[in-house]
């Protein structure tokens, strides 16, 4: 396999240098072993053909991804389980931790073991996988887990943007110079606002003398990338999600809009005039280009944005109602193969658009994603699901802000990820027990149900 990186896995992969991952985790009861691990390992490497990848660099300096004749397998490192926090500490490294880009894979897996609980910590680059791209892998390493023999069959992969868009709309004259003239002035836009980006804007990370949150005192584990990182997770429980849940549909609102509200107060409440009450909210491609198949590894999706302005009431429902008219007519407006070919014609831009991310004004709060049911079983032959936590994606631009939620076995499970420079933990801890407060002021539950 060898194709050129689309526009935006080149925005995620940048020069390859920094750290941009998504990371899984989940908590299996029962007892693993190392051969079965190594041997499902290697059958996901026979299915997707994304996993046996390494990234190169052109001649004209264009990335893309080939198979490198050795084929290295899937790293796979070993950590004894010593607690319950073992995920958080290990997947704050693995956010931090670069991959071997020259030779691949993308992908890695840390298992935190003991004897009847394990912990799995699945790593990928985001340039290569999305959330709902690491869905279907978490499904595939269970189920060859729990049998070596499961038929998890082949995953289609795509060459170019001619298998993501019908020949009728990627060759229309009409779609290939809106798609121009569209570059044209992103370009010329950023070409504007790069007149005004200082390197000095970003802040520095902490000094390594600052210990990462939940990394253990005295770790002498050396090479993450990113200092100052942390993870906070939380979740709500069976009968608080459930109301939640019932409350959004009795409301007409959907509980991602509920929930983005909720945080965007919070973020006011606590941040003041610091806040911006905006925020930006990722979309799953799938859902508007079906060319994207479920267990297509595919790096990213569509996006919508929210803000406090258009949340308009006396109330939290009436305002959240408001909010969601806004959304909707965003969510109409998406078009996946649009906005895919006005990329694809933005590739002088890429450098440029790095840098404004990386290093232009903050101009939201946070970025938001609900993924919702995540299609995973929680029974197994041979063990069961504790838990998978909501995935994780931090990288290196200026607002670190990532707050993911996900509903696994009825319980909504939350995670926010940021780092130490540009926000205090303890403000983000505030921040999510404000959101929660305002989330949860109106929901109707039962009595015996506390926060």
């Amino acid at each position: 396999m060898k194709r050129n990186l689309l526009f935006l896995e080149r925005v995620l992969f940048g020069d390859g240098s920094e750290p941009f991952h998504g990371v899984y985790a989940l908590k299996i009861n029962g007892q693993l072993n190392h051969a079965q691990l190594r041997t499902a390992l290697a059958r996901l490497q026979e299915k997707y053909a994304m996993l046996r990848t390494a990234i190169g660099i052109g001649a004209t300096g264009i990335p893309y991804f080939y198979t490198p004749l050795s084929r290295p397998e899937i790293p796979l490192r070993i950590v004894e389980r010593e607690g319950d926090d073992d995920w958080n500490n290990e997947t704050v490294h693995e956010l931090g931790t670069s991959f071997d880009i020259q030779n691949g894979p993308l992908l890695r897996i840390t298992w935190i073991r003991s004897t009847d609980v394990s912990d799995l910590i699945m790593a990928f680059h985001h340039c290569m996988c999305d959330g709902g791209s690491g869905v279907a892998l978490l499904n595939d390493l269970l189920a060859l887990l729990d049998d070596p023999q499961a038929e998890i069959g082949k995953a289609p992969a795509f060459q170019s943007i001619s298998d993501l868009i019908p020949a009728e709309i990627l060759h229309n004259r009409r779609n290939r110079f809106k798609a121009k003239f569209s570059a044209a002035l992103v370009h010329a836009g950023l070409s504007l606002g790069s007149l005004f980006i200082s390197t000095k804007n970003k802040p520095l990370p902490p000094q390594d003398g600052r210990r990462s949150i939940g990394r253990r005192s005295g770790d002498p584990r050396q090479g993450d990338a990113r200092k100052g990182d942390y993870l906070i997770n939380w979740k709500l429980g069976a009968e608080q999600s459930k109301a939640l849940f019932a409350q959004c549909k009795q409301e007409g609102v959907t509980v991602n809009t509920a929930i983005g509200l909720a945080l965007m107060e919070a973020f006011k409440a606590i941040n003041g005039a610091g806040a911006h009450g905006k925020a930006t909210c990722p979309v799953d491609i799938r859902r508007y280009m079906p060319e994207v198949k479920r267990d297509m590894l595919f790096s990213y999706g569509l996006a919508l944005n929210i803000s406090l302005g258009k949340s308009v009431g006396t109330h939290f429902w009436e305002k959240a109602q408001t909010l969601q008219a806004h959304v909707s007519k965003q969510m109409n407006k998406l078009n996946p193969y649009e906005f895919t070919m006005i990329m694809e014609a933005s590739h002088r831009s890429v450098h440029m658009l790095r840098r404004f991310l990386t290093y232009a004004k903050v101009g939201n709060d946070f970025m938001f994603s609900n993924m919702g049911k995540l299609d995973i079983p929680v029974q197994y032959r041979n063990f069961t699901v504790g838990t998978v936590y909501s995935p994780t994606v931090i990288g290196p631009f200026a607002n670190p802000n990532t707050i993911i939620t996900t509903t696994f076995n009825g319980q909504m499970d939350f995670s926010f990820v940021s780092n130490q420079a540009f926000m205090p933990p303890t403000t983000a801890m505030q921040i999510r027990e404000k959101a929660m407060e305002i989330l949860f002021e109106t929901v109707i539950m039962p009595d015996s149900v506390r926060l």
